[in-house]
């Protein structure tokens, strides 16, 4: 079986949080896509030569300004199709004090050439549960409206992971505040939008200059839970580029855990999903 390899160690600063005070989603993206990137090479395969094409990830533990915390990566499966198939690298994300695993998240990688390797290594992270798609009914809100810049791109000129979900972040921001669960509501009450889960799928990724637009709804709500649905398409030609179901909780800010969400911003997230 093949063993994990460190691929990324760092800890978290102060300007890598967010509204709810830990660490943010992009912020993890950026490092998985760097562990990936390491992980690639170690099997000789260089960045270009592979496209992410998927992504799911579990936020298992909130990490916070000043955590330190290391990944550790193996390849887990072989999937998908194309020149050289597909290949599904696991990155887990381990807390440094506790020794505990904080998130995980399965990258799937499209091949330019074929790989033989002797065995994948046991993996252990949550299975993925199957996410619907929104209502046909659901309302759509543009949520994002910008163009890549250089600084977006990686080696090969290609959108990175992280520019993509800095996107929906703000996206998320924007929904958020349509059904009335605004940055005042999250000040005034101490509470947020937490995530737990990303489901990403990806298409043909753009380069520097390609206008993009991003439009987002809500999947479904619960009592303390909701799922929003991002989908980011390619202004000149109508293309998707990425669709992301994001998974999180109404979260209490003081006491660190899920708390109800209000009913009129949970009656306003039926209304835009359609239900």
């Amino acid at each position: 079986m093949t063993d994990y390899q460190e691929t990324f160690r760092s800890a978290v600063p102060p300007w890598e949080c967010d509204i709810v005070e830990h660490f943010t989603v992009a912020y993890y993206y950026e490092k998985f896509r760097a562990a990936g990137d390491r992980a690639l090479l170690a099997l000789g395969i260089l960045a270009g030569e592979a496209r992410t094409t998927a992504c799911y990830t579990r936020y298992k533990k909130e990490l916070r300004a000043g955590d330190s915390y290391r990944i550790v990566s193996a390849p887990i499966r072989a999937t998908g199709s194309g020149p050289g198939g597909g290949l599904t690298i696991g990155h887990k994300l381990i807390d440094t004090a506790s020794d505990t695993v904080a998130a995980t998240t399965e990258q799937t990688f499209t091949l330019n050439n074929p790989i033989s390797l002797d065995g994948y290594a046991d993996w252990d992270g949550e299975p993925r549960e199957a996410r619907s798609e929104p209502a046909p009914k659901a309302g759509w809100i543009p949520a994002a409206t910008d163009v890549v810049l250089p600084k977006d791109v990686d080696a090969a000129g290609r959108l990175t992971l992280d520019a993509m979900v800095h996107r929906f972040t703000g996206a998320g921001g924007h929904l958020l505040n349509a059904i009335g669960w605004s940055s005042g509501h999250m000040r005034d009450n101490r509470v947020g939008f937490s995530t737990f889960e990303f489901q990403l799928a990806i298409g043909a990724l753009p380069w520097v200059g390609t206008p993009l637009d991003t439009e987002s709804t809500i999947g479904s709500v619960g009592r303390s839970s909701m799922r929003m649905v991002h989908r980011m398409i390619r202004a000149d030609t109508g293309d998707l580029v990425a669709q992301l179901s994001q998974f999180g909780v109404h979260l209490d800010m003081n006491a660190r855990r899920p708390s109800a969400i209000p009913e009129e911003i949970a009656a306003a997230a039926r209304a835009l999903a359609g239900e």
